[in-house]
């Protein structure tokens, strides 16, 4: 416990709402809010603790209190509670330093600070001038919303800020001193451990993007920033580093790049990621044989069930068809929609009987759909047109001309039908 007697710290309580408790230091004397003119003398009084509970204290502070003393004499603003947002703003503004009203390890280094001016040329001045140094720049980078460490040589923690206790849930008693593996789980801590020894022996800088167990068990996407600070001798002594979360970009990569693969209105693969997949089994066919084939669908009078149901019928027997064709698949198929009623079907490791069969199981799971619009209803019926990839094959736009030729033979002949037929298999 610091002993002040003399000088005297001053003590006034501008809390709106008073919880009565003052900082358990020797020396303090309070001082009644309206006798401001006692800091007209402050002679002997090493500083002026307030105690302010929001942003209406603080404003009273600032207009009426802080102007009546001398320009650069210390004040103290203590928050009860404590409010980072705050805490910002007083840093940023004429008080001298700034903690929560009960931080009494803080409001010792703090007035340890203020006796070095005072005295500075005493063992215990330097002490608690160097005391006084941690103090302002661990409230410095606790100020920091951006999570912040510091490991030594060894990869242990060495330091950290507020925002990194918060990000990841312990607290600093529990972070210094540790290695990554005590703070994180063993599979993300192995990949930190890897970095961190990779830029131990390359120096200078690095940058990667990894997962961050967050407080609340939760994983986030965070891109890592680090570098090495060195020893007197060269050698380098640590790194430093920060994190910055990059879960909601990552959230909405993945929802764009999906919009960009998928058909809207069905969900599968749209006609781009279609030649995307079907050119990889095409090229894979090409080197290693086997058997690979194409089947093209139609609905059938779909152009009538718009006009006659209306639209939203139209879109429900699109999304009924899906259905009805991916019970029918394997997780190998490749299944998208090339525009309007016209479907596409990949079928790698299956031969020319085998897709009719197929497509002849989808076209009698189709014909038991009904789709109901405020006119009618409709019984749904495809056509569709299967093709083989021949060795010949130069690419798989002549694979897919020979399976519309079979789809316009399948509309020629009174569509509801597979073309070729199974009884011509």
């Amino acid at each position: 416990m610091i002993t002040l007697v003399p000088p005297r710290l001053l003590f006034v309580d501008l809390r709106q709402e008073r919880s009565g408790r003052i900082p358990p230091l020797s020396g303090i004397e309070p001082v009644n809010p309206l006798l401001a003119g006692e800091c007209h003398t402050p002679a002997g009084v090493l500083a002026v603790m307030v105690a302010v509970d929001g942003e209406a204290a603080y404003a009273d502070w600032r207009t009426r209190l802080h102007p009546l003393c001398p320009r650069a004499f210390p004040h103290i603003i203590l928050l009860d509670p404590f409010d980072m947002d705050l805490a910002r703003k007083i840093m940023a503004d004429d008080a001298a330093d700034c903690c929560a009203i009960d931080d009494i390890e803080r409001l010792e280094l703090i007035v340890a600070r203020l006796e070095r001016r005072q005295n500075p040329r005493s063992e215990a001045g330097r002490e608690a001038s160097e005391a006084a140094l941690y103090l302002r720049m661990q409230t410095a980078v606790d100020m920091l919303p951006s999570p912040l460490f510091i490991k030594d040589r060894h990869g242990r923690y060495i330091a950290c800020n507020k925002a990194f206790e918060d990000y990841i849930g312990l607290p600093r008693e529990a972070i210094v001193g540790a290695t990554v593996f005590d703070v994180a789980p063993a599979e993300l801590a192995q990949i930190y451990e890897k970095a961190d020894q990779d830029l131990m022996s390359a120096g200078g800088k690095q940058t990667y993007e990894a997962q961050v167990r967050f407080a609340d068990g939760s994983y986030h996407d965070v891109i890592f920033y680090k570098s090495v600070f060195y020893a007197a001798n060269g050698e380098a002594d640590g790194i430093s580093g920060t994190m910055l979360d990059i879960s909601d970009r990552k959230l909405l990569e993945k929802r764009l790049k999906i919009a960009a693969s998928t058909d809207f209105l069905t969900g599968i693969h749209n006609l781009r990621t279609f030649y995307e997949l079907a050119g990889q089994e095409y090229r894979r066919f090409c080197r290693q044989g086997g058997d690979l084939s194409l089947v093209v669908i139609d609905l059938d009078d779909f152009k009538q069930i718009n006009d006659l149901l209306g639209h939203a019928a139209g879109d429900e027997a699109l999304r009924s068809f899906v259905e009805a064709v991916q019970v029918n698949l394997r997780e190998q198929d490749i299944f998208a929609r090339a525009g309007g009623d016209e479907f596409r079907l990949l079928l790698p490791g299956t031969d020319l009987a085998g897709a009719i069969l197929v497509a002849e199981r989808i076209r009698t799971t189709v014909a038991q759909i009904k789709v109901q619009g405020a006119d009618g209803t409709r019984t749904l019926s495809i056509s569709a047109g299967v093709c083989a990839c021949q060795p010949g094959d130069d690419n798989l736009d002549i694979v897919t001309r020979r399976a519309d030729a079979e789809l316009y033979t399948a509309k020629a002949n009174g569509r509801n039908r597979v073309c070729p037929s199974p009884a011509t298999t």
